[in-house]
């Protein structure tokens, strides 16, 4: 295959990374949209009531081993495949692309089964011990099997990133999530007559048949795009870097994948952290053990669920990101890979900013609103700008990955926990401040964490503004923000609390979008990311001036 033309023989269309971060965007909101939905529905198929609330808790409780267990055996290959792989393609090396995604294959396969077996002993153990619950070893056993085939999916999107081709890894998302739904929703109907244990059991099956959709189908896409490609047998065997033994292969996808594998764990430790820190010292501080745990309720359950709401674009422009940066880097395009830097970070802000923004303005009527909990408002005001520090501090962490130094954002995300820590053990017992106090230690850990990020590009990348970056999302933000407040009181007064909310939402999204295009925040490149409506949108946009090349 001609050096000039990777890929081009595989019978898929390479996306730009931004359209591929749209295409992972999309499919992971329908993914989010679907998984919102089965949570509504099935506690009304196991009964309702207490009786629903029961079934709800033998299902969710297996999922606290299994996504520690689901990290683990993965850890982070898929994205180490996805590098290794673009870079081979850009040297024009199908041969040793196939032969990394083969030995991830067998590495992924060895890890998913070794967990799973590891998930059916200690089923046992946890069931008797840990939650004392007989009912709970159902939905555990019926669970377990998922491990093995989201590790082998993974395996099979990490190819198709390296291609720098989404579509697939979107469409195994939708097909994975739709099966699984169905089959939680049939079998919770077939099974609840038996008894709630089994029905819970029904429903965490769900995840390995949706599992085994996603991999059936990821291999149909894979064998597809393999037909295309006639003249596969003539490629040379010892093509570009065949020479690399397969023991230098596996020692190249552990050296990438165990950093951002540490890293995936850091997030869930600081999660793990702020349960056990956070009541002990609002009760250390005078708190009651029920103020103290509804307190902290407000900060995870009330607020973190809205501050990670933009994680669904930030997480899709870091995938496709990483193979991109390392194919311009494998042919040594550093204009092209500022350009993708500066793109990413600028799409984050752009995301980022406003959500953050819209958050603190709206901090109060938001947890009222879906809750009736006005006291989580200041906890929610307090947390908010997490929402842009989170997007920056993927995207930054993508790129340093695609420039091959997987281990300096997970230092830097170390020390930014670490800084966490402390100030949340600080603040939090603070009597005036409370949980707020651990929000605001929660952005001063991310800020730490994105600052040591853009230190580190810019002694990769040279010198670039931070200011340039943000200015465009700050001014319509802040614009955005005070239109908002202004109209939430005379909305509230005429629509109530639900009109308030969903049309400050609408307001705040229309200033915002009309002042990020008078300011030149938004690029005709960002729109023709979008498959059909973009180009259009674009056309119609510079006809009426509110648009820059």
């Amino acid at each position: 295959m001609p050096p000039g033309r990777p890929g081009a023989g595989w019978g898929m269309r390479r996306d730009s990374f931004l359209r591929g971060a749209f295409i992972l965007m999309v499919g992971s909101m329908i993914s989010r949209v679907l998984g919102a939905v089965y949570r509504f529905i099935l506690p009304w198929l196991m009964g309702g009531g207490d009786a629903g609330a029961y079934g709800m808790a033998l299902f969710g409780l297996p999922y606290s081993i299994y996504s520690i267990a689901l990290v683990l055996s993965t850890m982070g290959i898929p994205l180490a495949v996805s590098k290794l792989v673009s870079e081979a393609e850009a040297r024009g090396s199908m041969a040793e692309a196939r032969r990394v995604f083969r030995l991830s294959i067998y590495l992924l396969m060895s890890l998913g089964a070794v967990f799973t077996a590891a998930l059916y002993a200690v089923s046992p153990y946890f069931v008797e011990r840990v939650w004392q619950n007989p009912d709970a070893y159902y939905s555990m056993i019926a669970l377990a099997p998922a491990v093995f085939f989201v590790a082998v999916m993974s395996a099979f999107r990490g190819w198709f990133q390296g291609l720098q081709s989404m579509t697939p890894h979107a469409t195994s998302q939708v097909v994975e999530q739709v099966v699984r739904v169905l089959t939680m929703f049939l079998l919770v109907g077939v099974l609840v007559p038996y008894g709630l244990e089994y029905a819970a059991a029904g429903a965490t099956f769900g995840a390995t048949t949706g599992a085994v959709a996603g991999v059936i189908y990821l291999f149909w896409a894979y064998r597809r795009s393999r037909r295309h490609h006639e003249d596969e047998a003539a490629e040379p065997a010892a093509e570009g870097a065949a020479a690399a033994g397969t023991s230098q292969i596996v020692r190249r996808i552990l050296a990438f994948a165990i950093p951002i594998s540490i890293s995936g764990l850091v997030l869930p430790m600081m999660r793990f952290v702020d349960a056990a820190v956070v009541p002990y010292r609002l009760i250390q501080s005078g708190y009651a053990a029920v103020a103290a745990t509804t307190a902290y309720g407000y900060l995870e359950s009330y607020s973190m669920p809205f501050v990670n709401v933009p994680g669904i674009f930030s997480t899709a422009i870091a995938i496709s990101l990483v193979p991109s940066i390392s194919y311009s880097l494998t042919r040594r395009d550093t204009a092209s890979i500022r350009e993708k830097t500066f793109a990413g970070l600028r799409i984050a802000a752009l995301v980022g900013v406003p959500s953050a923004v819209g958050l603190f303005v709206l901090s109060d009527e938001i947890p009222t609103f879906f809750w009736r909990a006005p006291e989580a408002g200041p906890v929610l005001a307090s947390i908010a700008f997490v929402a842009l520090l989170l997007a920056l501090q993927q995207v930054s962490s993508a790129v340093l990955q695609g420039l091959g130094a997987p281990a300096l954002p997970m230092y830097n995300l170390f020390a930014g926990a670490i800084v966490k820590l402390i100030l949340t053990w600080t603040l939090t017992g603070v009597a005036a401040l409370g949980v707020r106090g651990a929000g605001w230690a929660t952005v001063a850990g991310f800020g730490v964490a994105v600052a040591l990020n853009l230190l580190s590009l810019r002694g990769k990348l040279g010198k670039f503004s931070v200011v340039a970056l943000l200015w465009q999302s700050a001014v319509a933000s802040l614009l955005m923000g005070v239109a908002v407040r202004l109209l939430v009181g005379p909305l509230e007064s005429a629509l109530g609390l639900a009109g308030a909310v969903i049309g400050g939402v609408a307001v705040g999204g229309l200033v915002y979008t009309v002042v990020i295009l008078l300011v030149g925040g938004i690029r005709s490149s960002d729109l023709h990311m979008i498959p059909r409506v973009g180009a259009p949108a674009a056309r119609i946009l510079k006809r009426c001036h509110l648009l820059r090349d």
